[in-house]
C-alpha cells in the first residue's frame, strides 16, 4: 500500500489541511446540535467515511450493564455487522485504548497488534480495519471507532490522523451526551407508566365492586331462566353467560394492577418456567403453526421471584407472539447471564429475551403497548402487557420492547431481565 504523505507539501497539501479541517470543524458543529443517539451515530459514521475516504466505519458503545463494548453501527459499501465488534474491559484491545488513550494505527503499530488476541486480530484483518480510534469522556475510555482502509488505496495521511483525533475528542463527549439524555428519557417513560397504571389502579378498586355484583345477579338470572327456553334457544344463553365472564376477566385485571399483593418469593429456575410455560402453550402453537427454537446458554437459571408471577409474564408475552402469527412463524428464546451468553464476568441479573417473526408493533403503538386497555387485537383486553410490566417492575426488574414492521425485516423482540434477588416485596403501583 502506498503512502500519500507527500499530500502533507506544497500549495495542494496545504489545501488539503485546511479542508480536512474545515469538515472536520462543520462534523463537529453539526454533532453538537444532536440529541438523538441513533441520528447521532448514523451521521458521525457517514460523515467520517466521506471526509476521510475510510471504506466503512463502525463505532462500538460501552453498556455499564453488561461492562462491554458493543457493537452500534457499521457504514460503508461492505458494511460489517456491527456485532462482530463487541469486545469486553479485559480484552488486550480495550486494555491498550484504556491504558494508552491514542490511536492504534493496525498498518504500522505491529507490536500493539501482535499484543491482541486471535480472536481480535481476525475481527480487525477480516474487515480490513486500519485505524482503532478511542472515544474519551472524562478519562473514560467510552467507545471505540474503526476506520477500514481508504476507498483508493492510499495510507491515512499525518493530517487525516490529527483531524481524526480531534473530531474524536470531540464527538466522545457528544455521544455520551446523547447517551445520557436517552437513559433518562427511558427512565422518565417508566416513570410515567408507572403513574398512569396507580390511576387505572385505584380507579378499578374503586369500581370493581359495584360491576361486579350486578354481573353476578345477570349471571345467575340467565342461567335461571335458561331451562325455560327451548334448546335452540340455548346457543344465546350461553353466549351471554360467556361475555359476562369475559367482562369479570377484565375486572380481575384491572384488580391485579390495583392490589400491591406480596411476592410469594422462592427460588425460581427460570429455565424451568419457561419450559412448563411452554409445554402449557403447545397445542396452540400447533395449531397456530409456531416452531421454537431455543438458545439457553445460562448455566445457574436461578433468581428470587414469584414462580406464579414469572410464570404469569411468560405466558402473556408468548401468548401475544403466537397471536401475532396466525399464519405461522417462529419463536426464538434466548436466555443468558449476559445479551451474548459469555458468562467471563458475573452479573445480578438473568435475561429473556423472547423474539418472533411477526408482522411487528407500527412505531406509533409501540408508544402505548404498556399502557392498560390498549390494544391492536379485535377481541384483546389490552391489560396483558400492562399486567406484565407491573410483575416484572414489582420485582425490580425491567422489560424492554423491539420491534420492526419492514417487509424484509420483521418481528419483535422482548426482553426481562430479571434480579437475581428481588428488590422489592410487592406487586403494586
Amino acid at each position: 500500500m502506498k503512502s500519500d504523505e507527500d499530500v502533507g507539501r506544497g500549495a495542494a497539501g496545504k489545501r488539503r489541511r485546511r479542508d480536512l479541517q474545515a469538515s472536520a470543524v462543520e462534523l463537529l458543529k453539526s454533532l453538537n446540535l444532536i440529541v438523538g443517539l441513533d441520528q447521532l451515530l448514523e451521521i458521525l459514521c457517514a460523515r467520517l467515511k466521506e471526509i476521510f475516504g475510510a471504506g466503512t466505519v463502525t463505532i462500538s458503545l460501552f453498556d455499564p450493564i453488561t461492562r462491554r463494548y458493543a457493537g452500534m453501527m457499521a457504514r460503508g459499501s461492505d458494511a460489517p455487522n456491527a456485532a462482530l465488534f463487541g469486545f469486553f474491559e479485559f480484552n488486550p484491545l480495550v486494555k491498550w485504548l484504556n491504558v494508552n488513550q491514542s490511536l492504534l494505527n493496525v498498518r504500522t503499530d505491529r507490536g500493539v497488534f501482535d499484543y491482541l488476541s486471535p480472536e481480535e486480530k481476525l475481527v480487525l484483518e477480516s474487515h480490513r480495519v486500519a485505524l482503532v480510534v478511542p472515544l474519551i469522556a472524562l478519562n473514560r475510555l467510552t467507545g471505540i471507532l474503526f476506520l477500514s482502509d481508504r476507498e483508493d488505496g492510499t495510507a491515512y495521511s499525518r493530517a487525516e490522523i490529527e483531524n481524526l483525533l480531534m473530531v474524536a475528542g470531540q464527538a466522545s463527549l457528544a455521544v455520551e451526551n446523547a447517551v445520557m439524555t436517552q437513559f433518562q428519557e427511558e427512565r422518565l417513560k417508566k416513570l410515567f407508566h408507572a403513574d398512569k397504571l396507580a390511576t387505572v389502579g385505584e380507579l378499578a378498586a374503586g369500581a370493581a365492586h359495584e360491576i361486579r355484583n350486578p354481573l353476578t345477579s345477570i349471571r345467575s338470572t340467565v342461567q335461571f331462566l335458561k331451562k325455560d327456553l327451548p334448546a335452540e334457544k340455548h346457543g344465546y344463553v350461553d353466549g351471554v353467560i360467556e361475555e359476562v365472564d369475559r367482562i369479570d376477566g377484565i375486572i380481575k385485571g384491572l384488580l391485579s394492577l390495583s392490589k400491591s399483593s406480596e411476592l410469594q418469593l422462592s427460588r425460581v429456575d427460570l429455565r424451568e418456567a419457561l419450559q412448563q410455560t411452554l409445554l402449557l402453550l403447545d397445542p396452540e402453537m400447533k395449531r397456530n403453526g409456531v416452531a421454537v427454537k431455543q438458545e439457553i446458554t445460562i448455566v445457574d437459571p436461578t433468581v428470587e421471584a414469584d414462580q406464579a408471577q414469572v410464570k404469569q409474564v411468560f405466558l402473556n408475552v408468548l401468548l401475544n407472539s403466537i397471536q401475532a402469527m396466525p399464519q405461522g412463524g417462529a419463536i426464538t428464546v434466548h436466555m443468558a447471564d449476559r445479551p451474548d451468553g459469555k458468562r467471563e464476568e458475573s452479573l445480578d441479573s438473568v435475561r429473556v429475551t423472547l423474539s418472533d417473526t411477526g408482522p411487528g408493533i407500527p412505531e406509533e403503538a409501540m408508544r402505548r403497548v404498556f399502557d392498560p386497555f390498549y390494544t391492536t387485537k379485535e377481541n384483546g383486553t389490552g391489560l396483558g402487557l400492562s399486567i406484565t410490566y407491573g410483575i416484572v417492575q414489582g420485582h425490580g426488574g425491567e422489560i424492554d420492547i423491539v420491534s420492526k414492521t419492514d417487509p424484509s425485516s420483521h418481528g419483535t423482540s422482548v426482553t426481562i431481565r430479571m434480579p437475581r434477588k428481588a428488590k422489592k416485596l410487592t406487586i403494586g403501583h
